[in-house]
């Protein structure tokens, strides 16, 4: 043990009593965490927690999921880790612990939830601003960045995930479990040297006699990954340009086993050019802590040097001690996680919620000084970005539980009705396309409301009660075992109208199915996402949105009214200005480009999607408190009910 370990495994034996009986959690997995477990095994520890490596051992112990640490009666869960991430750790479990009673301490005994206040605005770093970085750089000749999370970045939680991701394209092709192989691979050699992409991949096939085409299809399986998460961050890059314009030699420095020829294809990628060299750690055999900075120096030649990145130990600290000015950023992850919006990293449990944390995290947070002087609550000024971010994880998660619905043996048929059905058909369709799905239904876009229905049964328009009868006569529901009818938000009153009118039994599929105490509505048969049995059960943000999400989801086209006696059909007089709708097609491009990010990652439909509750809570921060919505057009959104008048739910979605 190094003398660290040393002081940390003393704190705690002083910190907890070797013959208390309740049982204790250790949250980490680095080496001060295998320091405690070592030397501490007398005392009560039940377990391991660690959100990354859930269902992994550690020295021995089981790393828990944290509904484990109920079935063990923990009460007390102490983070074994540096104190500058004891912030970060706590936001990502703070909620679940509230909810549980759940203590959280450090070795030291203390409590760390009177100890931190985990927003951003404690943080020095976030009184830092874009034009604190020009002024730096315009005092130095020679320039330096880091790589990946300060000019690159990736779509996912961390960047092992980018191996789980190959797992599962390989699952039950080998006889071993590629990501920790992989991981395993690259640790060993590390003991010797920085090693190249290509020695991990040649140490693997050695270790399970691989063939030479085995070898090259599993190092290009990573390499497609990779560029399926990369995505730049904007906001460096367009730093970096400006270095170049104003004449600073650029250089660009990273710790990586991807040589100079193939990062540098990387970057060219994503329209990083320009520099003057990359340095890459395998290439020169030397890592940033040890000797690339002096490099570095013998290539530039400079007077004034100063690089930038996101690492404390290897873009602040190495480049100081080589004399070497540093300004450092922070990844969009880790200003995630000290955001309002940290609450969000309860839900890393299952792999397809550490890609959406991961997009969320890049799209939000790219510009490394989005939350400067902003108390941690990001400004959010485009409304295709205000989609992206906030109402496409609810339609993507939504629309993969409809696939699981809908997906059947039996001849059914799908109406997505008018107009919340438009756009929920056309991101159905992509998917289903790009997924390659079979078994759907057969569907449509369904001509349907509230008053057409009553214009129907009440029969006081016989020339449209007749063009109407005759559509439904036309769909021919007699020849499906299934009729499916999609609906956003509703109490029941059109499926209920229509199966009495049609004389055809539905099966509803709903975002969300509300109360509606009527027993007509409340006896038809539906599936919904969200369900409300009481007004006073569940604390969802969903069910205080319905109207707002309801304007985002209808079509462009007003509300249908009724079919004329040419067979024409005929909508009410639109009220929404066009600025409105301008804006409604930002936020449906902002969802579609959400999907394709997604299914870029992910090219097979996952089954393993975040708990709805994920979708809801990310509603959450589209209010007041959690974000800045600088988007005039979003609080005159209105809901033109025809019968309990028009609604302008725009200003109390974002209260």
């Amino acid at each position: 043990m190094n003398r660290e370990q040393e002081e940390i495994v003393h704190a705690f034996m002083n910190a907890y009593n070797l013959n208390r009986k309740e049982p204790l959690a250790i949250y980490g997995t680095g080496i001060n965490a295998e320091a405690v477990l070592t030397c501490c095994k007398e005392y009560p520890i039940a377990g391991v927690i660690d959100l990354a490596k859930t269902g992994e051992r550690f020295c021995g112990f089981p790393v828990m999921p944290l509904k484990e640490v109920i079935k063990k009666k923990i009460k007390e869960i102490v983070v074994v880790a540096r104190p500058s991430v004891h912030g970060i750790i706590y936001k990502r479990i703070r909620k679940w612990c509230e909810e549980n009673e759940i203590l959280v301490s450090d070795v030291y005994g203390n409590n760390i939830a009177m100890k931190l206040k985990v927003r951003g605005q404690d943080l020095p770093y976030f009184g830092l601003s874009y034009g604190d970085l020009e002024r730096e750089i315009d005092g130095h000749d020679v320039i330096s960045f880091d790589v990946f999370d300060t000019l690159l970045m990736r779509r996912v939680y961390e960047p092992a995930d980018v191996f789980v991701l190959m797992d599962r394209e390989l699952t039950g092709r080998y006889p071993f479990i590629f990501s920790k192989e992989r991981k395993a691979a690259e640790q060993e050699l590390r003991k010797q040297c920085e090693p190249t992409i290509y020695q991990i991949y040649e140490c693997l096939a050695e270790k399970y006699h691989l063939s030479e085409k085995e070898k090259q299809n599993l190092l290009s399986l990573e390499l497609e990954k990779e560029k399926a998460v990369l995505c730049v961050r904007e906001t460096m890059r367009c730093c970096m340009e400006y270095c170049i314009q104003r004449g600073k030699k650029v250089y660009l420095v990273s710790d990586m086993y991807f040589p100079a020829e193939v990062l540098g294809e990387l970057l060219e990628i994503h329209g990083i050019i320009g520099y003057t060299e990359l340095l890459v750690s395998c290439d020169y055999q030397t890592s940033k802590p040890e000797k690339l900075f002096d490099i570095l120096k013998e290539k530039a030649d400079g007077k004034r040097y100063l690089h930038i990145g996101d690492n404390q130990e290897a873009d602040y600290d190495a480049p100081k001690r080589r004399d070497i000015d540093a300004f450092l950023i922070m990844s969009a992850v880790r200003m995630m996680e000290y955001s309002a919006y940290g609450d969000a990293f309860i839900f890393l449990k299952s792999f397809s919620s550490r890609i959406m944390l991961g997009m969320l995290a890049a799209e939000v947070f790219q510009d490394p000084f989005v939350l400067s002087r902003t108390k941690g609550i990001p400004t959010i000024a485009d409304a295709e970005q205000f989609g992206y971010a906030f109402i496409a994880p609810l339609v993507l998660s939504f629309i993969i539980w409809m696939f699981c619905r809908v997906c059947t043996e039996e001849k059914s048929f799908l109406l997505f009705s008018a107009r919340d059905g438009w756009f929920i058909q056309k991101v159905f369709h992509y998917l289903a396309e790009v997924w390659k799905l079979a078994g759907l239904p057969k569907d449509i876009y369904f001509m349907v409301s509230r008053k057409a229905l009553e214009i129907v049964e009440k029969g006081e328009d016989k020339a449209a009660q007749k063009k109407y009868l005759e559509y439904l006569e036309s769909l021919g529901f007699a020849k499906y075992d299934t009729v499916f009818y999609f609906d956003f938000m509703s109490r029941g009153t059109c499926q209920s109208l229509l199966e009495h009118i049609s004389g055809q039994k539905m099966q509803g599929i709903y975002f969300q199915k509300s109360i509606s105490g009527i027993a007509s509505k409340d006896m038809i048969h539906v599936w919904p996402y969200f369900e409300e049995c009481s007004a006073h059960e569940k604390d969802l943000r969903i069910f205080a949105l319905c109207d707002f999400l309801e304007c985002i989801f209808t079509s462009y086209q007003p509300s249908f009214q009724k079919i004329d006696e040419d067979g024409n059909f005929f909508y009410e007089k639109e009220k929404r200005t066009k600025k409105q709708i301008r804006t409604l097609k930002k936020i449906h491009a902002g969802i579609f480009r959400y999907c394709r990010d997604f299914v870029r990652v992910l090219p097979d439909m996952p089954k393993d999607m975040p708990p709805k509750e994920y979708g809801d809570e990310i509603l959450r921060y589209m209010s007041s408190e959690y974000s800045r919505i600088e988007i005039p057009e979003l609080k005159e959104f209105t809901l033109d009910d025809w019968l309990g008048g028009d609604k302008n739910t725009g200003m109390d979605a974002l209260i």
